[in-house]
């Protein structure tokens, strides 16, 4: 299966950098071929080839949530999404990570994919775990 890994993490954060290379090393593993991408790499992004998306986004620090502002125009502008299974992963910090994993699941439902799964990942060993759900 071909997965794409759509994060909006900073890759300078040393946990975010470890939940990253954990998923994708874990999704890999199962036999499925990877693409990890940013929400700077997005540029010439076509989601069409992929059968699979994760979207992976951290948690607001403290209270509320609020979606990331590039979230909603890369799942309208590069490719039809509609049909496609995915997945919303949130990296926990703070208290309203529940609250961030809801509203990205609502963006990717709005845009017309079906998510089959969802969770928040507490550290980089949680995201090995979590690698083996997605597909």
């Amino acid at each position: 299966m071909n997965i794409l890994l759509l994060h909006f993490l900073s890759v300078q954060n040393q946990k975010h950098a470890a939940v990253l290379k954990k998923l994708e090393q874990t999704v890999s593993a199962d036999g499925h071929r990877v693409t990890l991408c940013g929400e700077k790499d997005s540029v010439n992004l076509h989601m069409g080839m992929f059968e699979y998306i994760a979207v992976i986004v951290p948690a607001s620090p403290l209270f509320g949530a609020k979606l990331p502002e590039k979230l909603p125009e890369i799942l309208s502008t590069h490719g039809s999404v509609s049909g496609k299974k995915g997945c919303v992963l949130v990296v926990k910090s703070g208290l309203s990570s529940g609250k961030m994993c809801r509203i990205t699941m609502h963006a990717l439902e709005k845009e017309g994919m079906v998510v089959d799964y969802f969770d928040i990942i507490e550290s980089a060993d949680h995201a090995a775990y979590t690698g083996k759900k997605i597909g």
